[in-house]
């Protein structure tokens, strides 16, 4: 009985060793350092409540949200979380938002040029706030519109502050969401860098992954 409980201890060491580096990869995570602007993507309230906490932590003037109307949570998510801000104390020439639809963490990088676009020179440091295991995908979007306009730094919400867990194969919405993440990774990849043409205009039918 000894031996199995040591071999079974084991072989949970090494199946855990092999899987972790695979959510660790997802991860990108740079110390929180002050910017001109906290970017904020659209998802979960914790998002918002841990953008806010950096906020008036001093390490930012501005705060940055987007999202449209959401059927789910009957609201316009932007404005959602505006009114998380104002109530948190931020003041209301410090919460930019952008109300527009949008489908994808691409687009919201876009929205964001959109506005840098109209207030140049007015941003140069940006602070990407989101979960864990959507930085590597939002830094590749952000890095992708903007370049080397930008100095973009990637701040993920902390496991304890999310429904998510760092050792991801234990937990159903972990999985989930790494497999995902790989998925819409390769997706990003040839959809705005690889295709072009007709094969581009084709992927665009499914952008909302």
């Amino acid at each position: 009985m000894l031996i199995v409980t040591i071999t079974l201890i084991i072989l949970a060491g090494v199946f855990s060793a092999l899987l972790q580096p695979i959510g660790d990869y997802l991860i990108i995570q740079d110390k929180p350092k002050k910017v001109d602007m906290i970017v904020i993507s659209s998802g979960a309230d914790y998002r918002t409540d841990y953008a806010i906490e950096l906020y008036k932590q001093g390490l930012a003037s501005k705060l940055f949200f987007t999202g449209g109307y959401s059927e789910k949570n009957q609201r316009i998510e932007a404005e959602w979380s505006r009114r998380l801000a104002l109530d948190a104390g931020a003041p209301e020439d410090a919460v930019i938002i952008d109300t527009s639809d949008v489908v994808s963490t691409y687009q919201e990088a876009l929205r964001l040029r959109s506005y840098l676009d109209l207030h140049p020179d007015m941003i140069a440091t940006i602070m990407i706030v989101t979960d864990p295991y959507h930085t590597r995908r939002a830094k590749w979007a952000y890095k992708t519109v903007f370049g080397d306009q930008l100095k973009i730094r990637m701040v993920p919400v902390p496991f304890e502050y999310t429904n998510l867990s760092k050792t991801w194969w234990k937990d159903a919405e972990s999985r989930r969401m790494v497999w995902n993440e790989y998925v819409k990774l390769v997706f990003y990849v040839v959809r705005y860098e690889l295709s072009a043409g007709e094969l581009k205009t084709w992927l665009t039918r499914f952008d909302k992954i």
